[in-house]
């Protein structure tokens, strides 16, 4: 992952309030395309604070472990203090593109919504079918496009104010073409690959609502909001506004919808 893209431990710390609502909503369809059951052993690479490796905890019970693995050392503290009480679970310093398992030591690899934040996607996916055993499954979860992201939208608008910030926010949709995806699984060796769209809507009492995170500081997307200029600032916030608001009432609810793009596919 580009280290401008690491999060510290402020952005870790606002992880949940500004993106976990999203995150805890793809744990079904990822389990189910890494095929996760029962007495599994699943590495979750990219845990942030944890909310997919505590769906799979749940999906391998106590007969089954989970390796919740983040880059990040702040992020993996944060998943530690919410997952600490899960028997189930352990917690490791990892690069989803240079893993330090074994070949074949697991039934399943998830990655939710960071393997377009490598440095080298392909080698991630790579390192995924390496560490997993034979028959065993990956399942990742990537965006699609800005105008139909979460909070991803404000660093596209950050770009269009800022153009030398415009390639690093890019990346977030980098991989958002499924037929790319599709590639990237079969040139890394997977099988019997499955790529899904689906769809979420998040409705908000107002654009205000949607935004207070942002505002108060909570996530990487609030950090690179909070460093720009106040006049900067306010241009960002009317751009999302608008693209939010679209055709409703300025002031009244809103909903934004996201579309997450899922690959998965088997060794």
């Amino acid at each position: 992952m580009s280290d401008s893209l690491h999060y510290d431990a402020a952005a870790a710390g606002g992880y949940n309030q500004s993106f976990g609502s999203v995150s805890s909503r793809l744990a079904p369809t990822l389990l189910r395309l890494a095929h996760v059951g029962l007495g599994q052993r699943i590495l979750d690479v990219a845990t942030g604070t944890g909310n997919i490796a505590e769906a799979a905890a749940e999906a391998v019970g106590l007969i089954g472990h989970v390796v919740a693995a983040d880059i990040s050392s702040p992020m993996l503290e944060e998943a530690r203090r919410s997952l600490q009480s899960a028997p189930n679970i352990s917690f490791g310093i990892e690069d989803g593109q240079a893993l330090s398992a074994s070949e074949g030591t697991f039934d399943a690899v998830l990655c939710s919504m960071a393997l377009m934040l490598f440095s080298n996607p392909a080698k991630g996916l790579s390192e995924f079918y390496r560490v997993l055993r034979p028959g065993g499954h990956a399942a990742v979860s990537v965006n699609t496009t800005s105008d139909r992201s979460y909070v991803t939208r404000i660093g596209t608008a950050i770009g269009r104010q800022v153009p030398s910030r415009a390639p690093v926010f890019a990346q977030y949709f980098s991989l958002g073409d499924p037929q790319c995806l599709h590639k990237m699984f079969e040139t890394a060796g997977f099988r019997e690959i499955v790529i899904e769209t689906e769809t979420y809507r998040f409705p908000f009492p107002s654009f205000d609502t949607y935004f207070q995170p942002i505002e108060r500081g909570m996530g990487s997307m609030a950090r690179e909001f909070g460093l720009l200029p106040p006049e900067v600032r306010q241009n960002v916030r009317e751009d999302v506004r608008r693209e939010i608001e679209g055709s409703s009432v300025e002031g009244g609810p809103v909903v934004v919808e996201v579309e997450i793009l899922f690959g998965g596919g088997h060794k």
